[in-house]
């Protein structure tokens, strides 16, 4: 049996999740089921933290759709959504355009705070503020559990 492509961890109520890979219909349902149990756990909207690795490749487009169905099921679990697009090259770039701009499109029935970023280091300062902690902290215990980079 294959290893999952992606690693979940709950630090001080954000979810962090880490995909390697495009992921599998099942391994969606897997970490949408995690994001349910963290949820029952604290009883209130968390905050994710939702990474693609440098060298992940770009989900296809049915990977895409099931992907879009889990965050839009999961959308009242999380009080702000930030995705982290890994990676120096011009593809993780246009990647980072790419998802900014179909936010900025999609945010007129959008009541999320969704925010795309070059790193995990980007989400600190919203996880500060949100959670009244040491974002930067939450965001170096992740990198020591291996969910972020």
């Amino acid at each position: 049996m294959a290893l999952p492509v992606y690693k979940t961890d709950v630090i001080d109520k954000v979810f962090f999740l880490r995909w390697d890979a495009p992921p599998t219909p099942e391994e969606i349902q897997a970490v949408f089921q995690k994001m349910q149990n963290a949820y029952q756990q604290h009883q209130q909207p968390m905050i994710l933290v939702s990474s693609a690795g440098a060298k992940a490749a770009v989900p296809n487009s049915e990977q895409r759709r099931h992907l879009s169905n889990m965050l839009s099921d999961a959308r009242s679990m999380f009080s702000e959504i930030h995705v982290v697009i890994e990676g120096n090259e011009l593809q993780h770039n246009l990647q980072r355009v790419i998802v900014s701009g179909m936010l900025i499109v999609t945010r007129t029935y959008d009541d999320q705070f969704i925010r795309v970023h070059k790193n995990a280091d980007g989400a600190a300062g919203f996880i500060a503020r949100r959670l009244g902690v040491d974002g930067n902290q939450v965001v170096n215990e992740a990198r020591s559990r291996g969910v972020v980079l």
